[in-house]
């Protein structure tokens, strides 16, 4: 499964100004850890900075699994549980 460093771990990001943000990103608990998202906060925009295909992977935010058509519409919070679902094929038949 594909993993992106930019969510592994707190990144702060400076403003033109050179400020620190006032917000250095979203803290989630993704796959089961803790990671700081500093993206754009949609579930499509953290699909994309995991290198995850959203056509692939379906998405569990706080115990409900989301409609792929509406990734771009579901704004992530502070403290969202976010998980991915992988489906696979096999077996005998």
């Amino acid at each position: 499964m594909p993993n992106n460093d930019s969510i592994n771990g707190p990144r702060l990001l400076e403003r033109e100004d050179g400020l620190p943000p006032a917000s250095p990103g979203l803290r989630l608990i993704v796959q089961g850890g803790e990671r700081i998202y500093s993206g754009p906060p949609d579930v499509r925009s953290l699909l994309e900075a995991r290198g995850e295909n959203p056509a692939y992977v379906n998405v569990r935010l706080n115990g409900e699994v989301l409609n792929r058509r509406d990734f771009e519409k579901i704004t992530l919070r502070e403290g969202d549980k976010v998980d991915f679902l992988y489906f696979m094929g096999g077996g005998v038949v």
